[in-house]
């Protein structure tokens, strides 16, 4: 494993490596962090945007406070974006833009212009 692969969780004396695949999303609180995954939540000190910079091209930052794992998205709107562990996470106004231009290319489906925006054929409805 590298360290893209794992994420480091100290909390007090114990560390714990948890495989970033499994995270669903990160939330930060103050200088805290919650890392989503689909049995626990895990809640440590750190720095969301160290992680972000970690975690790239398979984590995307849709909001100030929300780091997703684009593998886990099962739907999006202009406002929030639908987890698969059925969270809803709010979308920045200033990021939907390259969100959806990011997970059209990551999924690999064809786009094309909506009424409500740009939309991947993955889901279209």
């Amino acid at each position: 494993m590298n360290k893209k692969d794992t994420i480091i969780v100290k909390q007090g004396s114990k560390t714990r490596y948890i495989i970033a695949a499994k995270v669903i999303y990160i939330e930060s609180l103050g200088r805290k962090v919650l890392l989503y995954l689909p049995d626990e939540i895990i809640e440590y000190y750190a720095k969301i945007s160290l992680l972000e910079a970690q975690l790239k091209p398979d984590f995307f930052r849709i909001h100030r406070a929300y780091l997703i794992n684009l593998n886990f998205v099962e739907d999006y709107n202009k406002r929030e974006v639908k987890m698969s562990n059925q969270d809803f996470v709010l979308i920045s106004k200033y990021r939907l833009h390259e969100f959806q231009k990011t997970i059209c290319k990551y999924t690999e489906n064809a786009c094309k212009m909506t009424s409500k925006g740009l939309k991947c054929s993955k889901y279209m409805e």
